[in-house]
């Protein structure tokens, strides 16, 4: 049976023809977790922060195309008397969506600085929203500990769809809502362009991750995670300090939400559940190891791989399974956390010890303490000295 699976993958292995796609697709799956699993490493791996919400907040990157963006393109075509219909009302706003995304789009056909103005401004809004989002997840749970904090941040992702599904003004639904496309204007694969911006962001964020983290203020976040009793004893405000760190990467996680609805141009709550958005991250960010960036990537690549290779060859697995194909993915992960956690606690690239410049640690190694124990209480009282007897006397 073994043989006859191998040979069905082989034989379905895709052409010349169709790996550009492949590979295009593997680079945008792999620009968005990325940017989600160095928010989490960021808060988890460095600050010890567990969030078990980022699928919420990746969904406010989405809900801002849907809910306010599309909404200022519309207004910029009345602005410049391009016809278009109303939007008022519920029924307007989900059953003339289509045709409203249309006028957009060949105006943004001929304008391209129009859509990248929107694509820019959703970019920028969405780290706003994110971070107010992450202000207001932080007012309840930051002072829980962790079992609590992650329980009040998987209840409220789960709230956030329930928004999402109950008032059609977000997002249309239960039935979903197209949104502009700012890359309307490029003549070939459009997807392709989505993928340079999704990965030059997910290079930006990288950068900019490994900076904090290797400034002043990533010594402080460690020192949290080891100890926030002694990094309290200091005088470190460290609710404050959590509440920004929780900001600061709700906002980088939102954009991911921004591209990923981009690249399918939809905006539908069923796209944005936590078994998505939530667990898949957080095997990547164990398997790679927790604390460092390079084991980020690297399971990032590992897991986006090896998803992408299931998703296309279910179909030939599925005969010589019990269980239907589809739920292969979620069995899988399961059995991936378990493993890793098990046999590979500390991740592929283990965190390796924090190195700050200036310090000599040679020197602290051989340096060599002289400690006269004649001078401890117990010394004194089992062998007290000739000074001691002259002072008793």
């Amino acid at each position: 049976m073994i043989d006859q699976v191998a040979l069905g993958i082989i034989s379905s292995l895709p052409t010349v023809e169709g790996l550009p796609r492949l590979i295009t697709d593997v680079a945008l799956s792999f620009g968005f977790f990325v940017i989600v699993a160095m928010a989490l490493n960021f808060q988890y791996g460095n600050a010890g922060i567990p969030n078990m919400g980022c699928a919420v907040q990746v969904i406010v990157g989405a809900f801002t195309l849907s809910a306010i963006t599309s909404r200022l393109s519309y207004q910029i075509m009345v602005w410049i008397n391009v016809p278009i219909g109303p939007w008022d009302t519920n029924y307007d706003w989900i059953y003339g969506n289509v045709a409203r995304v249309g006028v957009v789009n060949e105006v943004i056909k001929n304008n391209p600085f129009l859509g990248i103005g929107l694509l820019l401004f959703s970019l920028a809004v969405a780290m706003v929203l994110g971070a107010i989002l992450g202000y207001l997840m932080s007012l309840p749970a930051i002072r829980l500990r962790a079992t609590y904090l992650m329980i009040v941040l998987i209840t409220v992702a789960d709230a956030s769809q329930r928004f999402g599904f109950n008032i059609p003004a977000i997002c249309g639904g239960t039935l979903g809502m197209a949104i502009p496309n700012p890359f309307e204007w490029y003549p070939g694969d459009q997807s392709l362009v989505v993928g340079v911006v999704t990965l030059f962001i997910g290079l930006v964020s990288f950068f900019v991750f490994r900076t904090m983290l290797n400034s002043p203020y990533g010594r402080l976040m460690r020192s949290i995670r080891e100890n926030e009793v002694t990094v309290s004893s200091v005088g470190k405000n460290v609710v404050s300090i959590r509440r920004n760190i929780l900001m600061f990467a709700s906002a980088i996680t939102a954009i991911a939400g921004v591209l990923y609805a981009t690249w399918i141009n939809f905006v539908s709550v069923s796209f944005y559940y936590r078994n998505y958005w939530t667990y898949w991250p957080w095997l990547m960010l164990i398997l790679g190891g927790p604390g460092n960036n390079a084991g980020t990537f690297l399971g990032c690549v590992l897991i986006v791989i090896f998803r992408k290779l299931i998703q296309m060859y279910k179909w030939v697995i599925d005969p010589y399974i019990f269980f239907t194909a589809q739920i292969l993915e979620d069995l899988i992960l399961g059995f991936l956390l378990l493993a890793v956690m098990l046999f590979r606690p500390n991740g592929l690239i283990p965190e390796k010890l924090l190195y700050i410049p200036g310090v000599n640690y040679t020197q602290l190694v051989k340096e060599q303490v002289k400690v006269d124990w004649r001078s401890t209480p117990k010394a004194r009282k089992t062998k007290p000295s000739s000074e001691a007897k002259e002072a008793d006397k």
